[in-house]
């Protein structure tokens, strides 16, 4: 299997050489074709001003929001005290002493 012929790269100046002498050999009716089918396939800029609007309106608005939380700083909820948040279930061992018999025979607990 063979690779294909690649096309030799031509440098900047050669292309730019090329595409003179290829615009010399055009008519001027064709020139002015191409230049008018230009100017009709260019992007037109009628709803630019909305995206400007809806930018800046969105970056007002979060100004806004990050500024409230610093002139006003949201207030952390108190903490529980220690004693009401301890939670004795050492009694849960206490009523099944089922749990101590098996750990008694395996080598579980001794590992």
């Amino acid at each position: 299997m063979s690779r294909p012929v690649t096309p030799p790269i031509h440098d900047d100046t050669a292309l730019r050489a090329l595409h003179a002498q290829a615009l010399q050999q055009l008519s001027p009716a064709t020139l002015a074709r191409l230049r008018s089918a230009r100017s009709a396939a260019a992007p037109r800029h009628t709803r630019a001003h909305g995206w400007w609007m809806a930018t800046a309106c969105s970056a007002v608005a979060a100004l806004a929001l990050g500024y409230s939380f610093t002139v006003n700083p949201p207030t952390t909820p108190a903490a529980p005290t220690a004693a009401a948040t301890v939670d004795d279930s050492s009694d849960v061992l206490d009523e099944n002493p089922d749990l101590y018999v098996w750990l008694g025979t395996t080598d579980l607990a001794m590992e």
